[in-house]
């Protein structure tokens, strides 16, 4: 009878520790899987950065910081940063390929661009989701030899407050396998890059791969942005206008019915501008609607309008309305984005 007793003692101690460690293991494995989502969530998070001497504001990715202060000759510079670059802030134009910021120039900065082929925006055809209006003569891009934009300069039309006329926006992603590469003008032949001389016509080549991480955190910033009037705080969008056809990801087809209602000074002169684009923000087709009836008036006032486009061979695209700004002012720009898909047929 003891031996019985023993035994069946055993026997519950053995199932009671196997019961503790498969609990243990369970317990393990969750925190491990909890441990292996955070990163993914604290990348998709961001914190909202206000700077009130220049007049903006934007959402900053977790993973970047904010810099603010003064460039050599003390102009004024706030950046938008990794901190695992090569080198602290501040930034200007020229620094290290790998480097991923963003530098925002209130009274510009007194350099030479960078070399490399280049186009200005317009030449270039594609965009930015921004949400204000870009000078696209001024505003250029630099491209790598595979055609990716590893860098991009955003002037205005009429500065922000605050801002001077040379004012801009300087956009660095980060480039991985960087290589630099001179070209003689005279024989074309390959020269050492110290002895290169851009601005007496040798060519300059740069090669790489841009970080699709970079560019997507930064492009989110940029997406972000918006300028303000002192004291005036942007109200909600929706607020000012809600479009009722065509419906948000509807596929869409030629010519296409536009309806909705803005505010009347969404409008000038009772018209304001739209555009459809593809998914690289190249522009389709462009048109102007009209309000009917009074515009002058801060309520919600219908409108009508329908554009004619060639399908792309993109699927999906934007409807842009903007905000009719006669001033060309950043701050009163407004810009809603209607996401679209484009019939296959």
């Amino acid at each position: 009878m003891r031996s019985f007793i023993l035994a069946f003692i055993t026997f519950f101690l053995m199932i009671a520790c196997k019961d503790q460690n498969a609990e243990k293991k369970t317990e393990k494995k969750i925190q491990q899987d909890s441990i292996s989502v955070e990163p993914e969530e604290e990348l998709q998070a961001s914190q909202d950065y206000v700077s009130e001497k220049w007049y903006f504001s934007l959402q900053v990715p977790t993973a970047y910081e904010v810099y603010s202060g003064e460039l050599p000759a003390k102009a004024p510079v706030v950046n938008i940063y990794h901190p695992q670059n090569d080198k602290a802030p501040p930034y200007a134009i020229h620094e290290n390929a790998s480097a991923s910021y963003i530098a925002f120039l209130p009274n510009g900065f007194g350099v030479d661009a960078p070399s490399g082929k280049r186009k200005s925006l317009k030449e270039w055809g594609k965009g930015f989701p921004l949400q204000f209006e870009i000078n696209p003569n001024e505003s250029m891009v630099y491209l790598l030899e595979n055609g990716r934009p590893w860098a991009l300069s955003l002037r205005f039309y009429s500065p922000p407050p605050g801002w001077d006329e040379y004012g801009s926006i300087f956009v660095h992603y980060a480039v991985n396998d960087f290589k630099a590469q001179c070209f003689s003008e005279a024989s074309g032949d390959k020269k050492p890059m110290n002895q290169c001389d851009p601005l007496g016509g040798d060519r300059v080549e740069y090669s790489g791969e841009v970080s699709s991480e970079s560019m997507e955190a930064l492009n989110s910033v940029l997406e972000s942005l918006n300028f303000s009037a002192e004291n005036t705080p942007k109200k909600v969008i929706s607020e000012l206008i809600r479009v009722e056809q065509p419906k948000p990801n509807q596929v869409i087809t030629s010519p296409l019915q536009i309806k909705g209602k803005a505010r009347g000074y969404w409008f000038f002169e009772a018209e304001a501008p739209y555009k459809l684009v593809d998914e690289e923000h190249r522009t389709l087709a462009t048109g102007s609607m009209r309000a009917q009836g009074e515009w002058m008036t801060e309520d919600f006032v219908p409108f009508e309008a329908e554009i004619s486009f060639d399908a792309p061979d993109a699927n999906h695209g934007f409807l842009v309305f903007s905000r009719s700004n006669a001033s060309g002012k950043p701050e009163h720009d407004r810009v809603y984005r209607v996401p679209v898909r484009f019939s296959s047929n």
